[in-house]
């Protein structure tokens, strides 16, 4: 085999990080602003468009020696959480691409300027804010992978953790039932751009029962936490959902519901939702040893945070989200 050959096969292999010069939708500055909102910060302007000639996206095949899912494999699209992407998002593609499913993962943050991981996005910026961006990319990577000739595009899941897990679960009221077979939403809080009123296709909803993340006080549970209206920003790109109603202009002082009320309100109008409460869970459990703290923050506000599982908890979790995944193929 001659040394073109073997790198042009060799190439085809890693299809997931160069790209059509065609495909690329890079940013101007002037896209995204920061401003302040009170005690917190948000984004203003058009936002980012999802580019795939972006450094952090990649598309990703399953690993070698994995179970082989059809002609083309399945894809996965993860929807990083409030900190941008990090290691969960690439353990997560990782585990995927070993049993078998293609994975698709990027950072709307970089794409918008913003610096990944930075106090900026993970205590100052509002989950509008963020789930704004993410929600505009994840909305574009699924556009733009509907068009891939690599991946089954009949058989598309989406993936999301924390302020991504609310970005997915609004994805589930988005996306056409013929191409996504259903999608995970570890974490989700109920304030930010709100929850849909009706999804299209299956919805996995997991919580840990000690999960604390940003919360006022210890006992405040991310699948009971019912924040003021305030909290909410009305996304016009985001479907029809209860933040219409319920966020900083309108009824800003009424209660939203809570991620246990709104999956409760899914499930009583028939909705192909499922709510699974992991004990003694934190925040993104699913690679991480538990962990809990707490960070004072300016204006005498508290952020408590829990993170992680005990290992049995995980590797209950990892089976549930496989046993979900491939019982949707």
């Amino acid at each position: 085999m001659t040394l073109l050959k073997t790198l042009l096969i060799f190439g085809s292999l890693f299809w997931g990080t160069t790209w059509a010069q065609t495909d690329c939708s890079p940013s101007s500055p002037e896209d995204t602003q920061v401003v302040d909102r009170g005690p917190v910060k948000t984004v203003t302007g058009a936002l980012a468009n999802f580019n795939p000639c972006h450094t952090s996206v990649r598309l990703d095949t399953p690993s070698f020696f994995a179970k082989k899912r059809g002609e083309k494999p399945p894809l996965v699209i993860i929807a990083h959480g409030g900190g941008g992407l990090g290691g969960y998002e690439r353990d997560f593609a990782k585990l995927m691409n070993q049993k078998g499913y293609a994975t698709l993962i990027f950072d709307a943050f970089e794409m918008n300027g913003l610096i990944p991981l930075s106090d900026l996005v993970v205590y100052q910026m509002s989950n509008g804010g963020r789930q704004r961006m993410i929600y505009k990319a994840t909305l574009g990577a699924y556009a733009w992978a509907l068009k891939s000739e690599k991946v089954d595009t009949r058989k598309i899941f989406i993936q999301g953790l924390s302020n991504g897990a609310a970005v997915a679960i609004n994805m589930a009221a988005a996306v056409d039932s013929a191409n996504v077979r259903g999608v995970v939403a570890e974490s989700a809080p109920s304030a930010g751009i709100g929850f849909p009123n009706d999804i299209k296709v299956p919805l996995l909803l997991i919580y840990g029962t000690a999960d604390n993340y940003g919360g006022l006080q210890l006992d405040d549970y991310m699948h009971l936490r019912a924040m003021p209206c305030s909290y909410n920003d009305h996304y016009r790109l985001a479907p029809s959902g209860f933040s219409e109603a319920c966020n900083r202009t309108t009824n800003p002082a009424n209660a939203m519901p809570s991620p246990q009320t709104w999956y409760e309100g899914s499930k009583s109008k028939g909705q192909d939702v499922r709510l699974e409460l992991m004990d003694g869970g934190g925040h993104g459990m699913m690679f991480a040893d538990f962990s809990s703290s707490v960070k004072p923050l300016p204006g005498g506000r508290m952020f408590y945070r829990s993170h992680g599982a005990a290992p049995a908890t995980r590797q209950r979790l990892q089976r549930l989200v496989l046993d979900f995944i491939e019982s949707k193929l």
